[in-house]
């Protein structure tokens, strides 16, 4: 079954992978089209006081390349490339982008690229995701959720 009109957008993951031996920290990217984005808000009353809550949602249709962050982690570093996850702290930018995080590098480090990104066309960090597939599920995906 397709999936919805308004999944037309493409997105870039950067997904996080410390090594736990070096502990040196690499970022691994994937582009991904016909997804879903959405800027969204929450309010909460406490009293007569309102707080309001800026945050983007995304859907990523159901993907063969996709692996849970467990699977992900497990899998040779020469290979991980070949996949992707979703997981808290991984980042997500709207559209294609082709720029390295580079950690040990000025102006390259994913503080430097989130501010960045997020000014320029949408970016977030993730906080949540929910992997929507399975029997009897329509328009499978991965719900991911960030600021």
């Amino acid at each position: 079954m397709p999936y919805p009109p308004w999944w037309e957008q493409t997105i870039t993951v950067y997904n996080k992978y410390e090594d736990t031996t070096t502990r040196i920290v690499k970022w691994y990217r994937t582009v991904l089209n016909g997804c879903f984005w959405k800027h969204t808000q929450d309010k909460i009353s406490i009293g007569e006081t309102v707080l309001a809550t800026d945050y983007i949602i995304c859907r990523i249709p159901k993907n063969e390349k996709f692996l849970e962050k467990y699977q992900w982690l497990s899998k040779p570093n020469d290979i991980m490339q070949e996949y992707f996850t979703l997981g808290t702290g991984d980042i997500i930018v709207r559209g294609e982008v082709d720029e390295e995080i580079n950690e040990y590098a000025t102006g390259k480090r994913s503080t430097d690229f989130l501010k960045k990104y997020k000014a320029l066309q949408g970016c977030i960090e993730i906080s949540e995701v929910e992997i929507n597939t399975g029997t009897m599920r329509n328009d499978e995906h991965y719900y991911v959720k960030g600021e």
